[in-house]
């Protein structure tokens, strides 16, 4: 018996490790801390996660079914590409899956579901001065990810959240001029409004107008991205 106990604790310890491994990871190419098709080098990131090489491995493999990082046979881990047909494509899918959980949510939610979207945006409209653009992206992500829950289908949730982290890096370029965080909060309190007053064609129409990013602006924040992932190259 206690030897089963030590091999379950040693599972438990490499279950943690992977987890923690993934995490690092993760948000280290979410934020292209990684350049773009950079090689990720196994061997220094056992040393700065003081780790073995198995659960970073682990942690890798399961970044490649996520889409953030790469693999070439021969050649190793690369960090995700970034480019503008990519990320496109995300808002794309993204706006799809929204739209389609929105229509779901106006008619089978509650009444009270839906008036607790605007009853829990408030409070971020009212200390919005005070956050950061990393907490915005965080309440925005929330605000439409509890608006899909509604709709039910655990996998599209699922779906939705791997394409909030893949467009996290340009979503948050995005917000940082002072009008378009002004219109980000209104937009989403007019689409709460829609929802409490269950118009689903109102709501539908201002969901699409919020979650369009036409691709003049879309390629000018990409190209803004690649300026500051590069900068160190430029200066």
């Amino acid at each position: 018996m206690a030897k089963k106990g030590r091999r379950k604790g040693a599972n438990d310890t490499s279950t943690m490790a992977v987890k923690r491994a993934y995490e690092f990871l993760r948000d280290k190419t979410i934020d292209f801390g990684f350049r773009p098709g950079e090689r990720i080098n196994e061997v220094e990131l056992t040393n700065v996660l003081n780790m073995s090489r198995a659960p970073v491995r682990e942690a890798l493999n399961r970044l490649v079914v996520g889409g953030f990082v790469g693999f070439e046979p021969g050649k190793g881990f690369f960090c995700r590409k970034f480019s503008v047909t990519e990320i496109s494509e995300l808002f794309g899918v993204r706006e799809d899956l929204e739209l389609a959980a929105a229509r779901q949510t106006c008619r089978i939610a509650s009444d009270e579901q839906l008036a607790a979207l605007m009853t829990n945006w408030q409070p971020i409209v009212e200390a919005s001065s005070s956050m950061s653009i990393d907490e915005l992206i965080v309440a925005d992500e929330k605000f439409h990810l509890d608006l899909a829950s509604l709709a039910g289908n655990s996998e599209r949730i699922r779906v939705l959240q791997n394409i909030n982290e893949r467009i996290r890096f340009v979503r948050k370029i995005n917000i940082e001029s002072k009008q378009r965080r002004i219109d980000f909060l209104s937009e989403h309190s007019k689409i709460a409004q829609a929802f409490s007053d269950r118009d689903e064609d109102k709501a539908v129409e201002l969901l699409q107008y919020h979650l369009g990013l036409n691709s003049k602006e879309l390629k000018a924040n990409i190209h803004e991205g690649l300026a500051r992932i590069y900068a160190e190259e430029l200066v």
